[in-house]
C-alpha cells in the first residue's frame, strides 16, 4: 500500500509498505479521509522517530475483521479517533480526554495518511 512517509517537513515521501497483518481484536481500514493536526506539522517532536507516517482523525471502510470483533463487519463505514480514553481517570473524568495516558498506548499504526 502507499503512504505518505514523514522524514522532517520538507521531506515527505509516497512510498509502497506492506499491508498491516491485524491481530484478534482488531480491524484493518482504507483509509478514505485524514486530517492534518496542528500536532502534524510541529516537528520538534518526533524528529528523533522518522521516518513515520503521520495522520490521525480518519475515516474509512473496513477491509478485514480481526478474531474477537463483535461490532464491526467488513464494509463498515467508521471514523478513528488517535487513541482511546480510559474514561476512568482524573483527566477523562474532566473532559479531558486527549490527556489520558492511554495517548501513549492505544494509537493506530500507521498513520492515517495511507491506503
Amino acid at each position: 500500500m502507499r503512504v505518505a512517509m514523514w522524514y522532517s517537513n520538507r521531506d515527505v515521501r509516497v512510498e509502497e509498505t506492506p499491508v498491516p497483518q491485524i491481530g484478534p481484536g482488531e480491524l484493518l481500514l482504507r483509509v478514505e479521509a485524514s486530517g492534518i493536526c496542528g500536532s502534524d506539522v510541529m516537528e520538534w517532536y518526533r524528529l528523533d522517530r522518522a521516518p513515520l507516517v503521520l495522520g490521525h482523525e480518519i475515516g474509512g471502510q473496513v477491509v478485514e475483521v480481526g478474531n474477537g470483533v463483535a461490532d464491526f463487519k467488513e464494509g463498515a463505514r467508521v471514523s478513528a479517533a488517535h487513541h482511546v480514553p480510559c474514561n476512568t481517570c482524573y483527566y477523562c473524568l474532566r473532559g479531558h480526554h486527549t490527556m489520558c495516558d492511554t495517548l501513549r498506548k492505544t494509537n493506530f499504526e500507521p498513520g492515517g495518511f495511507a491506503e
